[in-house]
């Protein structure tokens, strides 16, 4: 079996970071499954936490299969608890890119900060912060359970740890296009 290719973007003692493609799971559902980001990282020789033991060996945040983006993975078993419980006291942050359709509303309610936000036409484009690492917990908190042609790219994941500090990013943020929608006459 030839290895996944995966982009790494940043790798330390405690913690690998990386570029999950859309159409790919994290971590394997059932048994049978081999195509995942867990996988690409066990085949290319890295030791994760509780690889021994665990479905989703050092996963601690999770994208939804169609989705892109930074995906983090515990390498120890105390990173493993480290991070999770940054993320339970809300010290990482995860900013998305969301690209869905104009009519779906959002739950105000959600621990989300919205930085910008512009409709082009049918299609409405988010870019957030918010410390839910989960893209299936957003569509059900946030969007109201909208799953139809929404689609999320975690571009940059920024955690808040003494031990652990790190920002990585696929890109700067930068703030959306204004711009003017025109039809030519028929």
């Amino acid at each position: 079996m030839s290895p996944l290719p995966l982009e790494i973007w940043y790798e330390g003692p405690a913690l690998v970071v990386a570029d999950k493609p859309p159409g790919m799971a994290v971590y394997p559902e059932t048994d049978d499954a081999t195509d995942t980001l867990v996988n690409g990282l066990l085949q290319s020789n890295r030791w994760l936490a509780h690889m021994e033991t665990s479905r989703a060996p050092g996963v601690f945040h999770v994208l939804h299969p169609a989705d892109r983006g930074l995906v983090a993975v515990a390498k120890t078993e105390d990173a493993a608890q480290e991070f999770s419980n940054l993320l339970a006291d809300g010290r990482i942050t995860f900013s998305y890119r969301v690209t869905l359709p104009s009519t779906v509303t959002f739950d105000d309610t959600a621990p989300v900060t919205i930085v910008d936000n512009l409709i082009y036409g049918e299609k409405r484009v988010v870019d957030l912060d918010t410390p839910v690492g989960d893209t299936r917990t957003l569509r059900q908190t946030w969007l109201r359970g909208a799953t139809d042609d929404v689609y999320f790219v975690l571009y940059r994941l920024a955690v808040a740890s003494d031990n652990h500090p790190i920002d990585v990013a696929l890109g700067e943020r930068i703030p959306l296009p204004q711009l003017d929608l025109y039809t030519a006459p028929p």
